[in-house]
C-alpha cells in the first residue's frame, strides 16, 4: 500500500470543504477512522490494494446510500464443490471483452444497486440475442417498477410484461418471481436516451425515486424485453459458473469495498457476509501471478468508473472457507429471452457460448 496522504491532501486531491469547524472535526474523526479500516483491509488482502478513496469522509447513513440494505441469506448455505475439473473446463470467461455489458456508470447514494445489476442483465442478454449493446434506463426500472424496498431482484420481473411468479424455493427467488407491475403492462424497457438517469449525485438523496414518466415508459419506445428469469436456489459457485456460459449474473455480495483499488480480494478479506448489494457477475479468470494461482470472479459495480479497477473489482472464487462464499456472494439471477438455456442449475460449466445465440 501507497503511504497514505494527510488529511489535509486528501482534501485537496477530493475538492473537499466544510461549512464549519465543528464539521470538519467530525469529518476528520471519520476520515482517521476510515484509515485505519483501509489498513486492516490491507493486511487482510495480500492479493489487492486498498487506498482511501472519495467516500473516506463519509458517514455510516451516507454510506448506506452505495448499497441496498441486507437481506436473509437463510436456505441458501449449501454449495456444490467447487473443484478444478469446474474451473479447467470452464476456461476463462469475460463478457465484458466479448462485448456485452456497458461502462460502468454511479447509483449515487440512491440506494438502487439491485436496479442497475438487474438493467445490465438485460443489456446483456439483449446483445447475446444478436440485436447490439443497447444502454437501457435504469431510471425507468427505479421508478416505474412496483417494487420499492431496498434490496431484491425482483425489478427484473416487476418491469416486464409476461413473468408468472412462481412457487418460492428461497428467499432469493421469492424476491425475484414476487414483484409483478399492476400498476402498468410494461413490456420493457426504454433506452436511457429516452429515460435518462435523474442526479443521484444529491447528497440528501433527493430525486433518486420519481413518478413514473408514463411517455417516456411508453412501451412503444422499449428498446429491449425479456421473456422470463430463473434464479439459483442456493449459493452454489460451481452452479454460478455453469450459468455464467450463459452471459453475466445479477448477484448479491456484502458491499465491505470501501478503498478497494484493484487486484483480487482473498482470504481473510472475504470474511465479510453481511449480504446488502447486488453486482453484476461479469467473468471468472485465474490469477497465476500468484502461487498457488487464485481463481476469481469479475463483478461490475454501480459506484462508477473510478471505483476499483475501472469500476469492477474481483473476488476469490472457490474460497471454501468457514464463512461460505467471499464477500457472501450469492442470490444470481439472469434475465432470458425466448426459452431459458437448457441444462442450467445442473452444477457443472458446459463448452462457452459465442456472443450472439
Amino acid at each position: 500500500m501507497t503511504t497514505p496522504p494527510t488529511f489535509a491532501d486528501w482534501k485537496l486531491a477530493h475538492g473537499r470543504s466544510y461549512a464549519t469547524v465543528a464539521e470538519e472535526a467530525s469529518r476528520l474523526g471519520i476520515w482517521e477512522r476510515a484509515k485505519l479500516a483501509v489498513e486492516t483491509s490491507s493486511q487482510a488482502n495480500p492479493h489487492a490494494r486498498f487506498e482511501l478513496d472519495w467516500t473516506a469522509d463519509w458517514t455510516a447513513s451516507e454510506l448506506s446510500g452505495l448499497r441496498g440494505g441486507p437481506i436473509d441469506t437463510a436456505g441458501t448455505e449449501r454449495r456444490l464443490p467447487f473443484d478444478e475439473a469446474s474451473i479447467r473446463e470452464a476456461g476463462p470467461i469475460d463478457w465484458v471483452s466479448r462485448g456485452a455489458v456497458n461502462p460502468p456508470i454511479s447509483q449515487g447514494r440512491c440506494g438502487t444497486c439491485a436496479q442497475f445489476s438487474a438493467t445490465a442483465d438485460i443489456e446483456a442478454q439483449w446483445f447475446l440475442r444478436g440485436h447490439g449493446l443497447v444502454k437501457l434506463s435504469e431510471q425507468e426500472m427505479i421508478d416505474c417498477a412496483s417494487y420499492t424496498g431496498p434490496y431484491g431482484m425482483g425489478w427484473v420481473s416487476s418491469v416486464h410484461k409476461g413473468l408468472a411468479p412462481k412457487k418460492p424455493e428461497s428467499n432469493h427467488a421469492a424476491l425475484f418471481h414476487s414483484r409483478l407491475s399492476a400498476a402498468r403492462p410494461a413490456i420493457g424497457l426504454a433506452p436511457s436516451a429516452v429515460y435518462p438517469l435523474a442526479n443521484h449525485s444529491d447528497p440528501t438523496i433527493r430525486g433518486c425515486r420519481s413518478p413514473c414518466n408514463a411517455t417516456a415508459a411508453d412501451p412503444a419506445l422499449s428498446a429491449a424485453h425479456i421473456s422470463g428469469a430463473s434464479c439459483l436456489v442456493h449459493a452454489d459457485e460451481a452452479q454460478m459458473l455453469a450459468w455464467l456460459q450463459h452471459g453475466p449474473l445479477s448477484v448479491s455480495i456484502d458491499a465491505s469495498l470501501q478503498g478497494y483499488r484493484g487486484g483480487v480480494i482473498s482470504g481473510a478479506g472475504c470474511n465479510h457476509t453481511r449480504v446488502d448489494h447486488a453486482v453484476l457477475l461479469v467473468g471468472f479468470g485465474v490469477d497465476t501471478s500468484v502461487e498457488p494461482w487464485l481463481p476469481f470472479w469479475k463483478l461490475k459495480n454501480s459506484w462508477g468508473p473510478g471505483f476499483g479497477e475501472g469500476g469492477y473489482v474481483r473476488v476469490q472464487a472457490g474460497a471454501n472457507s468457514s464463512w461460505g462464499n467471499c464477500l457472501g456472494l450469492r442470490g444470481a439471477c439472469q434475465a432470458y429471452i425466448g426459452e431459458p438455456p437448457k441444462g442450467l442449475g445442473k452444477g457443472r460449466a458446459g463448452r462457452l457460448r459465442g456472443a450472439a445465440v
